[in-house]
């Protein structure tokens, strides 16, 4: 009996290394949400610590060095490889001042880096002209924890009601209909972040404004397109479905004894 016990919990231990290993660590951990359309900023009365860069203040044009993001005297985080265009069909949230941009054909560069002072739980930001080509990749000390591409921002929208609505520039009548705009929320439910990539490859261009970030949040708002599966939680069930594998062998062996004597 001793034996088969033991044996029962080696073989729910060794499905429970399997599930943690096969298993992408933080594969789920964002709650992602959008804003109605034609929204192209945060609802900052929502989130705290936030800070916001428009780009507005930022020189035109691409650089290797890139930028301090500073939020008054705070130090939010610096920005390397970066290209910001003025507002035109593609990128500019109301139509006016800056935009970031990811572009080869203009700078030559195909990954922009935020790297960020403070690690954070949320990060919104205007995504506009969405095309194939654009990839947003969140990391935290220099692992991947959540990758987002053009086709997820398009299958999002396609699952809120208006999705029409959310196609071409909403700031310049009949222009660019055929890609979508809006702005997006992620929440970290399960962690947080210290670093945002923007790649683009291809000839093509990664628009977007009004980066937010924010360490904290008072709740999930926007149009929830998909919910976080904390990694936590799913190696629960895996533990507790290893323990009734190895309650279940013990009381078909001894039928005498009740569940409450095996504990």
């Amino acid at each position: 009996m001793k034996s088969l016990l033991i044996k029962s919990a080696i073989a729910s231990g060794v499905v429970l290394s399997l599930a943690t290993f096969t298993r992408p660590v933080m594969a789920t951990s964002f709650t992602v949400s959008i804003e109605n359309a034609g929204v192209q900023n945060a609802q900052l009365s929502n989130l705290v610590n936030a800070h916001v860069q428009t780009f507005d203040a930022q020189t035109t044009g691409n650089s290797a060095a890139g930028f301090q993001s500073n939020d008054g005297t705070t130090n939010v985080g610096s920005y390397k490889t970066t290209l910001i265009q003025n507002a035109d069909q593609y990128g500019g949230a109301g139509g006016t001042g800056k935009y970031f941009d990811v572009n080869a054909n203009i700078s030559g560069q195909t990954v922009s880096t935020l790297n960020l002072a403070t690690a954070q739980s949320y990060f919104g930001l205007w995504w506009s002209a969405g095309d194939a080509n654009n990839v947003l990749t969140f990391l935290s000390q220099n692992k991947v924890v959540q990758t987002i591409t053009t086709a997820d921002v398009v299958s999002y929208i396609g699952k809120l009601a208006n999705k029409a609505s959310y196609y071409g520039n909403p700031n310049s009548t009949n222009q660019n209909t055929g890609e979508p705009y809006a702005f997006i929320n992620f929440y970290d439910v399960a962690g947080t972040f210290d670093q945002v990539q923007f790649s683009n490859i291809g000839g093509t261009g990664f628009e977007s404004d009004n980066h937010t970030v924010a360490t904290s949040y008072q709740s999930i708002t926007g149009n929830v397109v998909t919910k976080a599966v904390p990694e936590s939680s799913s190696l629960l069930g895996v533990l507790v479905i290893g323990f009734v594998g190895a309650s279940s062998v013990m009381t078909r062996r001894v039928n005498k004894k009740s569940v409450l004597q095996l504990s």
